[in-house]
């Protein structure tokens, strides 16, 4: 007894173990961690070390090329990047796909410890971290009052909010930025210390020595004990101004006397507004296995608990949270693929005319999807807008076996068979068939799950979640659609006394069935006696197809809007920070005139702070702002039109260079510019004039919307120039010079003072005055071992330069970047036209041109997913040949494929959707889809001439009798993904190009596999009747030569 038979016998056995599942599932529902994208290890390190105060060449020379070439040997490492900007070294490595990070990581840090002493000694420990989309920040708070200054701000943002934020669970670390920071300057004077003859490094090993807490131990005293602390730390400013630093002639010499001692804020860096205001920023990381929506709920839940605990007039309000837009995407994505149901139920319900039976085929939808989500809970998945996708697109695909079963049921209950025998024999009939169709489906996704890279990571997820689903659709086609049909059907006996409004619409509904069925029989006859001028007219067809995708253009990604416009500016290097603000609030004043549709704008600019740092390497002169737009369904203008009406406006802007930033999903998964042209070459200043050619070149190109070079402007700075000799000759050292001269310009951080349970950095420096022109550096004094006091000049010369912001390396090579933004063009089609100009170019000997960026991955993508493609049509002929136990008719089937490839590219040209990584993936789905049609109709014409019908009769027949349930399958599927093909709503751009790729081939296809593949089905036929026929002549004749013989 197989097991549809068993099902129908055993229905309550069947109907509670579909129950349980459907409960596991609920459950499973209600455990699925929300998150915007998949869980995806990237193959990346970055090791980010911090020297304060030193130039991008000096940063590159002592430590950027010593870690690479000590990282460059680390197992499986592809690529090793690097930037070096003013007092930071960024360096960045690239793993196979597939690597296990948290090892390499381990080696890096065994490889650093090898070049430790090699490696300055006053220099930040080198930080390596695992490139992680789950760091990045779930939540931004803006922090505002107007009672408090930035600095109270600062504080209670740090001292108040961030623990009561941490306590949340799910919460990893709250971090603050922007504001300013309470420090206890020391500004010493140096016409003092002269006269004095101290330097400043005696002040800094005073204060230091003065500033102690030391345990010394404990005593015992009538059978109790007492532990010891010697209380020796500041507690007042006055006692810091008292510190004794020397005793001359006989006098005490405190530090009020050659420095002021001022209660005040460390230097600010970096600087913050929310809507042309300062503030405060407050940024969020969720831990990497926890809900992002929970944990933002959560913490906005508890927000105004906080508030109350602060004091008055704090007020925080939400700028970024994550949930919003995951939920927005979920929404729309749940939308769609409710109303793919509706579609697919009143498809079913158009041509099967009866309620009952559309019912029964459209709970296997719901049902495949629930227990789906237990699956997908036991395989450690998420639920997230690429798992989701991938339940909306096959919502069609879920009740085509259903479909095919159900309808072979109805037809053999027509012809008089008792209910529960059609439904067993109807489901036995089309097993094979169904189960090859499912498999089919099944191995194209095959080839995904091993393509390396990003597009393998993106989807693997989307492939095993609609792999999953198709599995418990093909169960729920071989024992529920049989199970309920065999209980709960009316037939036509059933239904001959009742005329309704349903019944009456089903006569006219089967009259067109009907008649579309005679049509297609006549256009079929037709194309089989002119089988020639078909298989020629589809030939020119799938060329003219081929010739169209390959003239298409591409991009990577499909640009999404996702609510937030983001906008990077700069001016020239060496910009102050209050110029940089004053651009800011320009910049801020537009948007804020010329947006309505803005909610919020949050501008940060200068250099980043704690965790900015690590995600970006700006300098003072640099900044970004980012505009948080009202939901989509409530302004009239999409991002891409506010950004292009931004952009004009913008040009107004003198000394002021914007550009507008992908925050999307090509930023994540495709990062940098859209082109970037990467000159490779020793020389800098070369390499400079031949990247500024190139933007010349790229200029020209229609489509380039903005071009920079990463050198840009040269920094001014002071090059100070140690005289090794003369610095040995008077008892001193390079390090120790170097250390007064930071010492006395940037500052030292010597000691901490505590107060209120805070605590704030006392920076040893000059005065302002004493730190302010070339001349105020060359009378540095310097105190030899002696105690004699010479100025910086007589062991130094200092001169004025110009050097880069920052200096990129790849793979050890310096190397200049010509960014390049794209847009109104696909991507691809610039990028070709880019590389036509660069083969136009001469180079010196020794430098090269190579293409990076977004265009370096989408090239990469496709060329896999192009051999994905290829392997997925191979898997798909083996698969049916192993079904059919025949070579000759999966060989006719796999004709289906090339001609669904016309349906895609014409649906791509019509819409006017560029070739992307979503329509590659579109296409691969579409090679397992599309055959099933060709599988139901070849299977059923060979169970035909197994009956006895001549193969022209089978043909008609099976093409007549298999018409409606393949017309019912394309239809339920095209329409299914309507709602995501029509790209509407939150994040919905992304899967547009997928939906339409399959929409458009299948419906093509759908047509043309009625008529085409039984023309060629016929054509192999003759041919190899022929061949057999040649075959037993040839045997037959051998075998009378033997007789003969």
């Amino acid at each position: 007894m197989n097991l549809t038979q068993t099902a129908i016998k055993r229905g309550v056995t069947f109907a509670m173990l579909y129950l349980i599942a459907v409960g596991f599932g609920l459950f499973s529902l209600a455990r699925l961690n929300l998150d915007l994208y998949p869980k995806m290890e990237f193959p990346f390190l970055a090791i980010i070390t911090q020297y304060t105060g030193v130039s991008p060449y000096d940063i590159e020379t002592v430590i950027t090329r010593p870690i690479e070439e000590a990282v460059a040997s680390v197992k499986n490492v592809t690529k090793v990047s690097s930037t070096s900007t003013q007092g930071l070294s960024l360096v960045t490595l690239e793993f196979d796909w597939g690597t296990d990070i948290d090892q390499s990581k381990i080696e890096v840090r065994d490889n650093l410890g090898f070049i430790e002493d090699a490696l300055p000694d006053d220099i930040a420990e080198p930080l390596i971290f695992a490139f992680d989309p789950a760091t990045q920040p779930v939540i931004y708070l803006a922090v505002g009052s107007e009672l408090h200054g930035q600095a109270e701000l600062r504080r209670i943002s740090e001292r108040d909010i961030e623990p009561r934020l941490e306590r949340i669970p799910g919460v990893a670390a709250a971090f603050t930025i922007g504001g300013m920071r309470r420090e206890i300057k020391v500004l010493a004077d140096p016409a003092r210390l002269r006269a004095s003859g101290l330097s400043i490094q005696q002040l800094s090993s005073a204060l230091q020595a003065n500033n102690l807490q030391v345990p010394s131990g404990w005593i015992e005293d009538a059978h109790q004990e007492f532990t010891i602390q010697t209380m020796g730390e500041y507690r007042t400013l006055e006692e810091i101004e008292n510190t004794h630093i020397a005793t001359i002639n006989g006098s005490i010499l405190r530090l009020k006397d050659v420095a002021q001692v001022i209660d005040g804020f460390a230097e600010q860096r970096q600087k913050v507004w929310s809507n042309n205001k300062p503030a405060v920023m407050l940024m969020v990381q969720k831990q990497s296995d926890a809900n992002s929506v929970q944990v933002c709920r959560d913490v906005i839940a508890r927000l105004p608990e906080v508030e109350t605990a602060l004091p008055r007039g704090i007020k925080i309000t939400v700028f970024y949270d994550a949930a919003t837009f995951i939920e927005r995407s979920m929404s729309n994505l749940g939308s769609s693929a409710i109303q793919a149901i509706a579609m697919v139920f009143l498809v079913l319900l158009f041509f099967l005319r009866n309620l009952r039976s559309s019912l029964i085929v459209a709970v296997a939808i719901p049902v495949s999807m629930i227990v789906t989500f237990a699956v997908m809970d036991q395989a450690g998945l998420t639920l997230n807008i690429i798992s989701i996708a991938g339940l909306a697109l096959a919502v069609g695909l879920l009740v085509d076996n259903s479909i095919v079963v159900l309808e072979s049921i109805f037809r053999h209950r027509e012809e008089g068979k008792e209910i529960r025998e059609a439904a067993g024999t109807g489901a036995r009939e089309v097993a094979m068939a169904i189960t090859a169709s499912t498999l089919t489906t099944l191995s194209v996704f095959i080839p995904v799950l091993f393509v390396p890279g990003l597009a393998g990571e993106l989807f693997n997820e989307m492939v095993i979640t609609v792999c999953f689903s198709l599995l418990v659709s093909l169960a729920v086609a071989l024992t529920l659609v049989p199970l309920l049909a065999s209980r709960f059907l009316y037939f036509k006996e059933k239904l001959q006394h009742r005329r309704g409004l349903l019944v009456r619409a089903g006569d006219i509904a089967n009259r067109w069935v009907q008649r579309w069925q005679e049509y297609y029989v006549a256009v079929l006859n037709w194309a089989l006696k002119h089988r020639k001028t078909v298989l020629l007219t589809v030939t020119a067809l799938f060329i003219l197809s081929i010739v169209a995708i390959a003239t298409r253009g591409g991009e990577f990604m499909p640009e999404s809007d996702m609510g937030f416009i983001s906008i990077a500016i700069d001016r020239s290097p060496g910009t102050s920070l209050e110029s940089m603000e004053q651009s800011s609030r320009e910049v801020n004043q537009i948007i804020l005139d010329n947006v309505p549709e803005a909610e919020a704008v949050f501008a940060n600019f200068g250099q980043g702070e704690g965790i900015m740092a690590i995600f970006s390497s700006r300098a003072s002169s640099e900044g970004d702002i980012t505009i948080r737009l009202k939901p989509l369904s409530q302004r009239k203008r999409s991002m891409f039109e506010i950004q292009d009406d931004l952009r004009e406006r913008f040009k107004s802007l003198a000394d002021l260079n914007v550009r507008f930033e992908d925050r999307g999903a090509t930023a994540m998964f495709g990062g940098g510019s859209d082109i970037a042209v990467e000159v490779f070459g020793h020389d800098l200043t070369v390499s400079e004039a031949l990247a500024n050619e190139v933007m010349q070149r790229v200029n020209k190109i229609e489509g380039v919307v903005h071009t920079e070079t990463s050198i840009k402007e040269l920094t001014p700075e002071l090059r100070i120039y140690l005289d090794r000799q003369a610095i040995a000759d008077l008892g001193l050292s390079t390090t120790l010079v170097g250390d007064v001269i930071s010492t006395s310009v940037l500052g030292k951080v010597v000691t901490r003072y505590r107060e209120g349970g805070d605590e704030y950095d006392i920076r040893v420096q000059l005065i302002k005055t004493a730190r302010a022109s070339r001349e105020d550096i060359e009378n540095i004094l310097i105190t030899t071992p002696l105690g004699r006091q010479i100025p910086l000049r007589a062991v130094a010369s200092v001169e004025y330069s110009k050097a880069p912001a920052e200096i990129i390396r790849e793979d050890q090579e310096r190397l200049v970047r010509v960014n390049i933004d794209v847009g109104g063009r696909d991507l691809q089609s610039v990028t070709t036209e880019v590389e036509e100009v660069l083969r136009g170019m001469s180079l010196p000997n020794d430098f090269r041109l190579e293409i990076g960026g977004v265009a370096e991955e989408q090239q990469e993508s496709f060329m896999y997913l192009g051999l994905a493609l290829l392997v997925a049509m191979l898997l798909t002929y083996m698969v049916m040949a192993s079904q059919f136990e025949s070579l000759i008719d999966p060989f006719v089937i796999i004709f289906t494929i090339p001609l669904s490839f016309i349906g895609v590219a014409l649906t791509l040209v019509l819409t006017g959707t560029p070739l992307s990584v979503m329509a590659l993936v579109g296409m691969v789905m579409l090679v397992g889809i599309v055959v099933n049609n060709g599988i139901v109709l070849v299977d059923y014409i060979n169970q035909l001439r197994e009956r006895g019908l001549e193969t022209h009769q089978a043909v008609l027949e099976g093409g007549r009798i298999r018409m409606r349930p393949i017309l019912m399958t394309a239809l339920t599927t095209i329409l299914a993904m309507l709602p995501l093909a029509l790209g509407l709503g939150e994040s919905s751009e992304n899967w547009a190009p997928m939906a339409r790729s399959v929409m458009g081939g299948l419906a093509m296809g759908t047509l043309l596999t009625l008529v085409v593949v039984p023309v060629i089905y016929v054509i192999v036929e003759r041919l190899a009747e022929k061949v057999r026929t040649w075959l037993r002549r040839l045997i037959s004749g051998g075998t009378a030569v033997e007789r003969s013989a």
